[in-house]
């Protein structure tokens, strides 16, 4: 991170008040996933083909409209916006934040197994939705760009089928370069830009359904039999088969549902909540109606290839600013999802699930607004790989949903475990109280299993693949922790430094003037680097900090009050013939939350004061350890596999040096091997 990056504000929760701007900033963020559902969902739901291989086009269009209006209300309002955003560490949400809250009194030893269960299921899910951050960008670029087919048919074609045929992929990888170019502003400065652009999408959208309501008032009588979740019901009763095919397309309309949550760290429950109660739910609302009266209205339009009752429900003259603020709407609807990948890869940073790698906090008053460069051009390179391959929306909407739908249900799981802490009540009884959630996202599953083969494998590969990574770097992380501890360093500290004292009153050590600083994993043992700097230098510094970051898997944020504590470990006073004292060891841990920058500069400083020094920067050199990884002749941590992708993950991760921002010219680097 570079030494120009805003520091967050820590130690206390972030203050997210209610305010226009802040409603604004979350709509340009937060809502531009599912904001821009109407552009592909309610189309595929008419895509479904029945038993005889039939298009269902207008026979089904009320029971449809029912399933996606009570699965708006079921699913987005009353399960994430009033229920499970309550589920939140110092305002902080996402999986990663549900894992935390859900297993955090599951520590006794007997539980432990059942903490890890819950930690596995969580990182499944964390990884899943980077399948789905990847795909998001795809189809909602894609799905805003075919609107220029539309246009073109209602202008009388002056554009050739050839040249769409290449127009529409190339402005859409480009527009993509563009989106993903523009993350290192920052998430607060995006939504300030967007947040406004969304706000006349909703305006949009919300008065093209009352256009095309009025202008199809006959039908109204039955549009509005919708808001009857018995018409939904009676579909998947009666014809059970096709009523899950259909959920699978319905599930089109939620999918941004999961980012409110992942994204709930960078404006806050209000914002969030208000945006979609007063803008974002009525505009679809009153967008799918309009879309289903056109519907009905035209019936055999519905069977011609590639129609899209969204740009149809606009009047001829309206078609091509309407394709400009859908493409502007598509490229804001990325955001959500890599906004939320961005905050899932730092929480997994600091909980040991991903290699450090290189975070930029873009805001010094939100800890969760961050931008993780790697992450940012992997997922470029992802969806640009998706537009070229599939091409079009309704290839791509094959392939998406099974990722976010299984994420959906993983978040389910996690929630009932919170409620059973939060509420003291048995796991029976909180997932009693979920059952309807539950089984309803399991026939969402249910209806997205059939896209694995032809194209949804693609965003599971990608969360499998990313969650085997996890889980090697986890378990690598926690071997290497394990090595690192035996033998003897990992001696009693008191009887290492004793040994030393007596080499250093004997005169085998020399006095260097300065500050020592040795980053260590723990406190508790001899720091790697320390025994290898006076086996090797044979040198003692005038002062010496032990530091040792710790991450508070339970807590977004620590307040300032238990940041540090201390230890002086070693003789104060012991003089010898030249007058000389040995000098004492100090050891500091400094405590974050999961969402906190580990900053070892203020620690630093409150370790000067405790040993009542000024220290000199140019006098002061930070020790750390760097590990080689080798293959064990017996008693492996890891498999040969495991162990040769940590040894390439442990590699390329980001030094301590850069990322915990120490001036490269004051740090030693003591080298070491590891077996595993």
């Amino acid at each position: 991170m570079s030494t120009s990056d805003p520091e967050p504000t820590a130690g206390s929760p972030p203050v997210k008040p209610l305010t226009l701007a802040a409603t604004i900033a979350a709509l340009g963020i937060v809502f531009g996933d599912i904001g821009t559902s109407p552009l592909y969902a309610f189309k595929e739901c008419l895509r479904v083909k029945d038993a005889d291989n039939n298009i269902l086009g207008a026979s089904q269009v009320v029971p449809i409209l029912s399933l996606i209006i009570w699965s708006l209300i079921f699913v987005v309002m009353v399960k994430y916006v009033l229920l499970v955003m309550e589920a939140n560490e110092d305002g902080e949400g996402g999986i990663m934040t549900l894992v935390s809250l859900a297993s955090s009194k599951d520590k006794e030893k007997n539980k432990r197994k059942h903490r890890s269960v819950l930690v596995l299921l969580g990182v499944f899910g964390a990884a899943l939705l980077y399948g789905d951050g990847v795909i998001t960008p795809a189809i909602s670029v894609v799905s805003a760009l075919e609107g220029v087919k539309e246009a073109n048919e209602r202008l009388h074609g002056p554009l050739t089928a050839g040249f769409l045929k290449y127009f529409i992929p190339t402005a859409a990888v480009l527009i993509l370069v563009g989106i993903f170019w523009l993350q290192k502003i920052g998430t607060g400065r995006v939504g300030m830009y967007f947040g406004p652009i969304t706000m006349v999408w909703f305006i949009v959208i919300g008065g093209l359904g009352v256009l095309s309501l009025a202008m199809h008032h006959a039908v109204l009588g039955q549009i509005l039999w919708a808001f009857n979740p018995l018409e939904g019901l009676h579909l998947l009763i009666t014809h059970p088969g096709l009523g899950i095919l259909i959920l699978g397309a319905v599930f089109l309309s939620v999918t941004g549902a999961e980012a409110l949550y992942a994204d709930m760290g960078h404006f806050g429950q209000k914002p969030i909540r208000a945006a979609w109660c007063f803008i974002v739910f009525p505009a679809l609302i009153l967008n799918y109606l309009g879309q289903g009266a056109w519907a009905l209205a035209h019936p055999s339009e519905l069977l011609v290839p590639g129609f899209n009752p969204f740009f149809n429900m606009a009047p001829g003259w309206a078609q091509i600013p309407l394709v400009v603020i859908a493409t502007l709407a598509a490229i804001i609807a990325s955001q959500a999802l890599i906004a939320g990948a961005f905050s899932i890869t730092m929480q997994a940073i600091q909980l040991n699930y991903l290699p450090r790698m290189r975070i930029n906090y873009t805001s010094d008053q939100e800890s969760g607004q961050v931008y993780v460069p790697v992450i940012n051009w992997l997922l470029m390179i992802g969806s640009i790989y998706l537009v070229l391959h599939y091409e079009t929306s309704e290839n791509l909407a094959s392939a998406y949903g099974i990722a976010v739908s299984l994420t959906m249900l993983v978040t389910t799981i996690l929630f009932g475990q919170y409620l059973r802490h939060k509420l003291r009540i048995p796991s029976a009884g909180a997932y009693a109280l979920l059952t309807p959630f539950i089984l309803l996202e399991v026939l969402f599953v249910m209806g997205n299993a059939h896209k694995v083969l032809p194209n949804g494998w693609l965003p599971l590969l990608i969360g499998v693949v990313v969650y085997y990574l996890m889980a090697v770097w986890n378990k690598g992380r926690i071997a290497m922790k394990k090595k690192m501890t035996e033998g003897e360093a990992a001696g009693d500290f008191e009887n290492f430094l004793d040994s030393v004292e007596d080499r250093f009153v004997a005169g085998k050590l020399a006095r260097v003037k300065g500050t020592a600083v040795y980053l260590a994993g723990s406190t508790k043992s001899v720091p790697m680097a320390l025994a290898h700097n006076l086996k090797h230098n044979r040198a003692l510094h005038d002062h010496i900090i032990v530091v040792s970051l710790k991450v508070d898997e339970n807590r977004a944020i620590v307040p300032d009050a238990e940041r540090v504590s201390f230890q002086t470990r070693g003789p104060k006073f012991c003089k010898v013939d030249s007058h000389e004292e040995f000098p004492s060891v100090l050891s500091v841990t400094g405590r974050f939350g999961f969402r906190e920058k580990q900053n070892v500069f203020p620690v630093l400083e409150k370790a000067y004061l405790e040993m009542g020094i000024t220290p000199n920067q140019m006098e002061t050199t930070y020790f750390l350890s760097r590990e080689t990884i080798v293959r064990a002749t017996s008693g492996f941590s890891l498999n040969a596999v495991q162990e040769k992708l940590f040894e390439v993950l442990n590699r390329n991760s980001l030094s301590a040096t850069a990322y915990f921002n120490l001036p490269p010219g004051r740090v030693v680097e003591l080298g070491m091997q590891v077996e595993l």
